[in-house]
């Protein structure tokens, strides 16, 4: 007689991968000196994404996000390490999408992407409700 069994032994299911590793994410990271907030969609693995915002801030004037113009005009720092991931969603439009309704729900968000602007009013309680 065994007295192990093979499931007892073998690993089910895969490892849950942390927020930063994963891919295919619409995500919101927080200023940590006032209320505003950034929300934006990537494909690549969150990590490197958010490594590219930081990075940013190098960048001539006239190429920074609004993320490092937020950084450099007021003085603040955005709290990387506890960025959050709103949606997964590998299909890029159903993400762009997704990006746009988080934004819309955001009462002191950054974003200058104003894709919702021409949607009817009727629309802004539904992505509040989200």
């Amino acid at each position: 007689m065994i007295p192990k069994k093979l499931d007892h032994i073998i690993k089910r299911g895969k490892d849950v991968l942390t927020n930063m590793r994963k891919n295919g994410v619409v995500y919101k990271f927080d200023c940590q000196n006032c209320n505003s907030c950034y929300v934006g969609q990537t494909k690549q693995h969150l990590e490197v994404r958010i490594k590219e915002h930081k990075c940013d801030i190098k960048k001539h004037v006239s190429n920074q996000s609004v993320v490092s113009k937020h950084r450099l005009s007021n003085n603040h720092e955005f709290d990387w390490v506890n960025t959050k991931v709103l949606h997964q969603e590998s299909h890029w439009k159903r993400r762009e999408i997704a990006e746009m309704c988080f934004i819309k729900r955001q009462e002191h968000s950054i974003n200058v992407q104003k894709d919702t602007e021409n949607l009817l009013d009727v629309y802004d309680s539904i992505f509040k409700c989200m």
